[in-house]
């Protein structure tokens, strides 16, 4: 049995409030930072008697293998396990009986720091018999599966509202020569016998990279973006043989993002921003008369939403934004527990991970700042709690820093927020790193574990990250905000926020460096030229040296959205030259450490090797650190470990104590 198994039936720690701050005695090793979890995924089956986890094990080379274990319930003994092959992650499991599940397969490798989802589908009992791809593409050009569907990139869209033993499956097919689901011309959703992997067409729209809302087995709405997040297209039909129609602007306003019909086909619920403004949660008919407002905040959109069972309303509903805060809709027995577990829990988010058809088996995750995640059962029968694991079983919360939500106005006047991570060793001003996140556009740090900023906090380091124009949260008007303002108005935001943390007492003015990944490896770059003596460092990880790069060889030129994105974004090869650092590297003075995975798809190892070449004509100073089997991002814990170290020794170098 595996070490992380056998770990997971003899964990017996409780869930407590966190304690205050303490510091550790001396500093936690490096590898702690770098680790990946044990144990993931879990999926509590329809009648709560059964929970699937996957479960990781590391071999004497370093080499992860994984498998899908499944439990009993109550008492956690194993009943299979399910050895997956080579880097293969059980990445989504879904039960569609009390029996049977369904495994979207992910695979490891250096891609954004995460397994990527491979469109594999594969169904089987849960004691590992009858075993079944519904869908694969296993080569290159060929597809394995076990009806014809065409091919094309396959996810799982959800299943039936009872449960019988099928599974809905997005299809986004392949135009001819091409092997990404960004260019595809269509979407469509069929129903998938998961016993035999019979598939039957329910909705077909002729758009591509849509999504569908299922009602009564039939595909009634389908959303997407034609045009890499500027605007969002909603389409309905009646019926299943209706034709779909797009839904005008004076219904739809700027965004209508369906999420779900109620069971009688009278409700949708649904995001929605009449302006570009931070998306709210709505009621309407589903023509989209009537509508109501059930949750919105003026500053943001609205994040995670809380849903009964059997197509019920949503009874909770938090912003996006800063700490995680429900807003309960109504006092159902549902919205009663998850009050009553937040009230007793204070310093976790409580989330329901998964629950039993009658709703009385609920799977708790709980989170914070300083906790990576824990996961445990409630059952409302006798109202117990039971932990089962811990993400990272290795950090302890006690021993990480506070992550504190921030506000502050930019140099043109416009509201920011971000987070603030401050070690809590009674000391006022620290040594500062600015953390700008990647993206840059639809993405933004939040109040959640970050590996990043507790490695930094607990080396000493005040970490700054704040979420720029172009990030989400924050409505499509904010985001759109970042478009032609990668070198400029971003940089600006970033730099203001700096200035803050200075003002405001939290940062040591002459001790701030700036390291970031992807896009945040790129403001790394060009926060020091944009304001020159501010940073005494900066460490440049995956970042864009030269913008013309990408436009001619990553991975997002290969795509029609993908060149749609650079020309919206940035513009010309002339305008992505004048706001690449590379261009500019007579105003950057000051040390840095280039990080980069020579098999970068997205950001082309050459941005590195030509910001190297062009700091030795120069002769100015530089660390370098590549690997030659990483890609957009470093994912092997050795890789990962030796990023950090070489980080922690930087920085100490240039604005340690």
């Amino acid at each position: 049995m595996p070490i992380a198994l056998r770990r997971l039936l003899a964990i017996a720690f409780m869930l407590v409030s966190l304690p205050a701050f303490a510091a550790p005695s001396a500093l936690l090793p490096v590898q702690d930072f770098a680790r990946h979890g044990e144990l993931s995924n879990p999926s509590l089956s329809p009648d709560g008697q059964l929970l699937a986890v996957a479960v990781r094990s590391t071999d004497a080379d370093g080499n992860s293998h994984y498998q899908l274990a499944v439990l009993h319930l109550p008492d956690l003994k194993p009943l299979s396990r399910l050895d997956m092959a080579r880097r293969n992650v059980p990445g989504q499991v879904v039960w569609v009986s009390n029996t049977r599940l369904v495994v979207a397969l992910a695979y490891e490798s250096a891609w954004l720091d995460v397994p990527q989802m491979t469109g594999d589908l594969v169904a089987l009992d849960y004691d590992g018999s009858h075993k079944t791809t519904l869908y694969s593409l296993a080569e290159r050009g060929k597809s394995i599966h076990s009806q014809d569907m065409p091919k094309g990139s396959a996810s799982i869209a959800g299943i039936p509202e009872t449960r019988n033993g099928h599974i809905y499956v997005n299809l986004r097919p392949f135009p001819s020569g091409s092997y990404t689901m960004y260019d595809a011309h269509s979407s469509m959703v069929y129903d998938v016998d998961t016993s035999n992997g019979s598939a039957q067409l329910m909705g077909k729209i002729d758009k591509g990279d849509m999504s569908f809302v299922m009602h009564a087995g039939i595909a009634r709405f389908a959303y997407g973006s034609p045009d890499a997040g500027a605007t969002i297209n909603t389409y309905a039909r009646d019926g299943k043989d209706q034709p779909w129609h797009l839904l005008p602007a004076s219904v739809t306003g700027k965004a209508l993002i369906p999420q779900q019909i109620s069971a009688d086909g009278s409700t949708m619920w649904s995001i929605y921003s009449a302006d570009g403004g931070p998306e709210m949660l709505v009621s309407s008919k589903l023509d989209g008369g009537g509508r109501k407002v059930l949750a919105s905040d003026n500053f943001s959109a609205i994040g995670d939403i809380l849903w009964a069972p059997h197509h019920g309303a949503p009874y909770a509903a938090s912003p996006a934004v800063g700490r995680p805060r429900f807003l309960y809709l109504d006092d159902s027995p549902l919205a009663r527990v998850h009050k009553a577990l937040s009230d007793k829990f204070p310093d976790e988010v409580i989330d329901f991970a998964g629950r039993s058809d009658d709703g009385m088996v609920l799977l708790i995750h709980a989170y914070s700042d300083r906790d990576p995640g824990t996961f445990a059962l409630f059952d409302r029968h006798n109202m117990n709690l039971r932990p089962l694991f811990q993400v990272e079983p290795w950090i302890k919360p006690a021993q990480m820093a506070a992550r504190q939500p921030i506000r502050f106005k930019a140099s043109d006047g416009v509201e920011l927020d971000g987070y603030l991570t401050v070690p809590g060793d009674g000391t006022k001003a620290h040594p500062m790193v600015l953390l700008p996140h990647g993206g840059p556009i639809g993405v933004a740090d939040g109040w959640a574990y970050d590996t990043d900023a507790q490695f930094l906090a607990s080396r000493g380091y005040a970490v700054l990250q704040v979420n720029y124009r172009g990030s989400s949260g924050r409505g499509m008007n904010f985001m759109r905000a970042g478009y032609r303002q990668f070198g400029d108005r971003i940089q600006h935001d970033l730099i203001d926020g700096v200035h803050w943390a200075i003002e405001q007492g939290h940062a040591d003015r002459n001790r701030i460096c700036v390291y970031g990944g992807s896009f945040g490896g790129y403001s790394a770059l060009m926060t020091p030229i944009v304001a020159p003596g501010l940073f005494k460092c900066a460490i440049d990880y995956a970042g864009v040296s030269d913008w013309s790069i990408g436009m001619d060889y990553s991975d997002t030129s290969h795509f029609s959205a993908g060149k749609t994105y650079f020309a919206d974004a940035i513009g010309d090869k002339a305008a992505a030259r004048a706001i690449s650092p590379l261009y500019q590297l007579d105003r950057f003075n000051v040390p840095v450490l280039i990080a980069h995975g020579e098999a970068d798809p997205r950001v082309p190892f050459r941005n590195a090797t030509e910001l190297r070449s062009a700091l030795d004509k120069a002769g100015k100073p530089y660390v370098w650190l590549s690997k030659p089997k990483e890609g957009h991002g470093f994912y092997s814990e050795k890789d990962r470990t030796d990023l950090l170290q070489h980080m922690q020794d930087f920085l100490g170098k240039y604005i340690g104590h």
